[in-house]
């Protein structure tokens, strides 16, 4: 079997490959149906490097610039969702409590996050996160 991106197991660590888990999403194939799945493809995203999907997922303007740079800059090499409360495909509003493993300058490091999720005519939108101790 040909080693091809879209059978490779997707970097959100579902153990799926990546075009049936979040590459549909990143793709434009489909909308991600609830708060955890567009947390997964938001962090396949920063795995993969592509910031116009993070640009069109978010509520908020996006700072390209430092975003592009910590993409750049960060190896990101697991997620670890902690917790999901509500952001079912009936629910207008989400939360997902992750912790993201990334490697930066030979350092390995973790990103622990409460974000929110809002959903708005049907496709559901980061909105924003706190940082978790």
């Amino acid at each position: 079997m040909p080693n091809n991106e879209n059978t490779q197991l997707c970097p959100c660590g579902s153990g799926e490959p990546y075009i049936e888990c979040c590459g549909r999403y990143i793709e434009g194939m489909a909308y991600a149906p609830t708060a955890e799945a567009l947390m997964r493809s938001r962090f396949t995203a920063y795995v993969k490097g592509d910031l116009q999907y993070l640009v069109d997922t978010d509520f908020h303007e996006v700072d390209t610039e430092a975003t592009k740079a910590w993409m750049q800059s960060a190896k990101f090499t697991k997620l670890e969702i902690l917790k999901v409360y509500r952001g079912k495909a009936l629910d207008k509003k989400g939360r997902v409590e992750f912790k993201a493993y990334f490697v930066e300058e030979g350092e390995e490091k973790v990103h622990h996050e409460l974000s929110d999720f809002e959903k708005y005519k049907g496709k559901w939108y980061y909105s924003g996160g706190l940082a978790a101790s």
